[in-house]
């Protein structure tokens, strides 16, 4: 087998040489070099194909990676301020902290530059100006500055702080006017972010915190009680297909008491748990079916009550929003099931009051009757 094997290597190796002698001995002609040519283009072409088809790749993975992180803020419960980093001390330990914020203000200007205003102007353009608590404040006639990070201040200043009223322009479009306090958003005032929400009313210690109003890019709007960025307490919550929410929130989720009125008319009214229906509560469907009862994690789930519009009505046990359990059903024509459920359907003991007033005792499976139980008929009271 060896010498097979090493005989084959040699007539590969002897072809090879012949090979090679008579390219060296070919003479190319000006259509080989043309046709050469063209080999070299095509190629070209095809990996240049390639490197955009990665490209375009790496871009798509990117555009995904920004959508879930959006989709991830927005599925946040937080108002963040993050952006607000000039506010944060970063200098040397060894300076004070009083003189690392007084050495913010490094440049004084004629006049905002065009393109900061443009943008803000742009997203305002909709709503109402902000006002401050008096006249003079209005007037608006303070110094501005650059600061040594780039962002644009105009308004007051105490003991080298912004402190009073003012507005601030950052480099990466977010915008803040109104008041202040040893540099941190205080009080009244309005903050547009980079993606273009805005958040205006009350401020503590740059956090939302007390009465004030959201409104999202997507439509959404939110206005009510914030405590530390998130929404707490009393709220009205409107989505842009009309649907609205009213009621408690806390840790920035309904939680306690609240209605919830959908686009198509649907309507809940009854407790929220960690943004969830759960509790007691009543819900009412646009096409007249109601359901009074216990809920659980958005489902009918325990005790209720379930009616039609034919005046059918369920009265009993619901398991992960079915009727499971021992339960009443009740025809419009007087008829009557009382006995076990499974999966919505009558299955197991029960009894059946018929429209002639006679009630029998039997066994269902799955909605459909096995037997009824022999000596167990009865005329049933009127």
């Amino acid at each position: 087998m060896g010498q097979c094997c090493l005989g084959y290597q040699g007539q590969e190796r002897k072809c090879q040489i012949i090979l090679q002698t008579q390219i060296q001995n070919t003479i190319i002609s000006e259509q080989d070099l043309n046709y050469i040519n063209q080999i070299k283009l095509i190629q070209a072409c095809v990996r240049g194909y390639l490197v955009r088809k990665r490209l375009q790749g790496l871009i798509k993975k990117l555009k995904e990676k920004n959508i879930l992180m959006k989709e991830k803020k927005y599925n946040s419960n937080e108002l963040s301020f993050n952006d607000s980093t000039p506010f944060q001390d970063t200098k040397p330990s060894q300076t004070t902290k009083l003189e690392c914020l007084q050495a913010e203000k490094i440049k004084l200007l004629d006049k905002v530059p065009d393109y900061l205003v443009n943008r803000v102007n742009k997203i305002l353009q909709q709503y109402t100006s902000f006002n401050y608590d008096n006249e003079e404040e209005n007037k608006f006639n303070f110094q501005i500055h650059q600061l040594n990070d780039g962002c644009i201040y105009q308004g007051q200043w105490k003991n080298g702080l912004k402190h009073g009223c003012g507005r601030q322009f950052w480099l990466n479009g977010s915008y803040y006017e109104g008041y202040w306090a040893d540099n941190m958003f205080q009080g009244r005032g309005r903050l547009i972010k980079l993606d273009g929400d805005i958040y205006q009313g009350e401020f503590k210690n740059n956090k939302a915190s007390g009465k004030g109003t959201l409104y999202s890019i997507e439509g959404l709007k939110y206005e009510g009680q914030w405590e530390d960025n998130v929404k707490n307490g009393y709220g009205t919550e409107i989505w842009c297909d009309g649907s609205v929410y009213e009621g408690y929130y806390k840790n920035g989720l309904k939680n306690g008491q609240g209605t919830f009125k959908w686009a198509d008319g649907s309507v809940y009214n009854g407790e929220f748990v960690n943004g969830n229906i759960e509790g007691e509560g009543e819900f009412k469907w646009e096409d007249g079916r109601i359901y009074s009862g216990q809920w659980k994690n958005n489902q009918m789930d325990g005790q209720g009550i379930f009616q039609w519009p034919d005046n059918r009505k369920y009265l009993g046990s619901y398991q992960n929003g079915v009727k499971e359990g021992f339960g009443s059903f009740e025809w419009p024509d007087g008829r009557i099931y009382k006995g076990q459920w499974l999966n919505n359907k009558q299955h197991g003991f029960g009894t059946y009051l018929g429209s002639n007033g006679i009630e029998k005792e039997g066994e269902w499976a799955e909605g459909k009757l096995v037997r009824w139980q022999k000596n167990k008929n009865r005329i049933q009271d009127s």
